[in-house]
C-alpha cells in the first residue's frame, strides 16, 4: 500500500513539533477518526509528514502514497 522512503530532516522535525502532535490530536478527536496526518502534496506525490495513526494503518513519516489513492 504505501512505499516507505526515508524521512528527510525536514519530515523529522515536523513530525516531533509539539503543537503539531497536539493539532493530530484534536482533528482525530474532533472528527471521530483513528487516523490524522499532515501530508505534503505536490502535482505528482504524497508524503506523509506526520502521523497519529491509532487504526493501524501502518502510515509513518516519510511513507509515499499514490495520488489516486487519496483525497
Amino acid at each position: 500500500m504505501a512505499e516507505s522512503a526515508s524521512p528527510t530532516l525536514e519530515i523529522i522535525a515536523l513530525s516531533r513539533l509539539e503543537v503539531i502532535r497536539t493539532a493530530l490530536k484534536v482533528l482525530r478527536k474532533t472528527t471521530d477518526m483513528r487516523i490524522a496526518l499532515v501530508a505534503r502534496v505536490t502535482s505528482d506525490s504524497w508524503t506523509a509528514c506526520a502521523v497519529l495513526d491509532e487504526a493501524g494503518f501502518g502510515l509513518t513519516p516519510g511513507d509515499q502514497l499514490e495520488l489516486q489513492t487519496t483525497y
